[in-house]
């Protein structure tokens, strides 16, 4: 398995980890909270969790074709890979408080839309040239 494919699963075992734990402290009886705990955990779960395990096992499995990539990754798997937990973790502690003080969170918010974005786009361009009809091998 390519280094890269283990650092995404990994970083998914821990966002689930971390996002059940969110959603255990936002749901906790009696505990009233000022900022917005749901969306970071969904975001945990949908882009932390399941993407990346996605993008690790896509990176693993999927042919190399005809221009195999380094055993440890691709430079633009690599791009992948840290835009979208750079993104998410701008997301993860900007999100909650972009109901109450936007002026202070506005900036990292956008950061992350803006990072998890480009993390998938170099995900998009480094999968795409795997996906071949059969016939074509």
């Amino acid at each position: 398995m390519p280094k890269i494919s283990r650092y995404f699963i990994k970083s998914g075992m821990v966002y689930l980890l971390f996002g059940i734990l969110v959603y255990a402290v936002s749901e906790f009886p009696g505990a009233r909270w000022e900022i917005h705990l749901m969306p970071v955990y969904w975001h945990m779960i949908a882009l932390g969790w399941i993407t990346q395990i996605i993008m690790g096992v896509s990176l693993w499995m999927y042919p190399k074709g005809k221009n195999p990539s380094p055993k440890n990754g691709s430079n633009l798997a690599w791009a992948a890979y840290f835009c979208l937990n750079l993104g998410l973790c701008f997301r993860i502690f900007s999100e909650p408080f972009i109901y109450g003080n936007k002026e202070l969170v506005v900036l990292p918010f956008l950061s992350s839309i803006c990072l998890q974005f480009l993390g998938i786009l170099c995900f998009v361009f480094e999968i795409w040239p795997r996906l071949e009809p059969q016939g074509k091998r």
